[in-house]
């Protein structure tokens, strides 16, 4: 499996998902009637560098709150997974969740919990990933957005761009 890089706006660089991390989106994917939502945290060491390497996604627990068209992590996990990381020297710098879809996009309940999130865990960061994994093909596709800014009231949709190998 091969990383996935998608631009950040404004020349500002790229964010590269690691190959584990997308294997471990990948296993959550709704690709059966039956299978509710899934999601978690994503977490780099280099958040502020210009290639992001987005190194690790936890998640889902068994407290998570998960349906079909629905999911709410546990904030209680999700906040001592960021303790914890952080104390290793990884930054939470995102969110990710499935959707029973083949192209996905983050609805508006969506963004409003990323914002509460960030409102409670993460006030001061001015840029945070929010991913929407959708449930067809070997590498489904990928919405990843930024909350760009304080306000994270701006969402930007980030590019995929090819590698060559």
């Amino acid at each position: 499996m091969h990383e996935r890089r998608f631009l950040l706006p404004d020349d500002r660089g790229v964010v590269v998902f690691a190959p584990a991390v997308l294997e471990h989106m990948y296993r959550h994917a709704q690709v059966r009637f039956y299978q509710k939502e899934a999601g978690g945290q994503l977490f780099s060491t280099n958040p502020h560098e210009a290639e992001v390497l987005v190194s690790l996604a936890t998640g889902p627990y068994p407290e998570d709150r998960r349906s079909r068209h629905g999911f709410e992590a546990d904030r209680r996990r999700a906040s001592a997974d960021a303790h914890q990381q952080f104390s290793v020297g990884r930054h939470v710098i995102g969110l990710w969740h499935t959707h029973p879809e083949s192209h996905p996009s983050p609805s508006f309940r969506d963004r409003e919990t990323s914002v509460e999130f960030l409102r409670i865990n993460c006030a001061n960061l001015t840029g945070f990933l929010l991913v929407t994994l959708g449930n067809q093909g070997i590498a489904p596709h990928m919405s990843v957005y930024l909350a760009d800014g304080l306000s994270h009231t701006n969402w930007l949709a980030l590019e995929e761009v090819s590698v060559r190998r």
